[in-house]
């Protein structure tokens, strides 16, 4: 194990033993939390889960003028 040291603002260390008297194991928690959720890929990375999850429309939107014309802004 590392040892890390660090500055809190005034009180958090009471505060923070009012949520578990195990200071120590409740930090190295949330520390392996935060490195577990780091990511730092692509845009589509991020998204790709989200990719062909909505259902109907056309297989060519995004060059089919038939479907370009439902999304087309009122002129101003």
């Amino acid at each position: 194990m590392e040892t890390l040291r660090f500055k809190v603002p005034e009180g958090s260390k009471a505060r923070l033993r009012q949520l578990n008297r195990n200071m120590s194991a409740l930090l190295r928690e949330q520390v392996a939390r935060l490195l577990k959720h780091q990511f730092n890929g692509s845009a589509y990375q991020k998204t790709e889960r989200l990719c062909g999850g909505i259902k109907g429309g056309s297989k060519n939107a995004a060059t089919s003028k038939k479907y370009l014309k439902l999304y087309r802004l009122p002129a101003a």
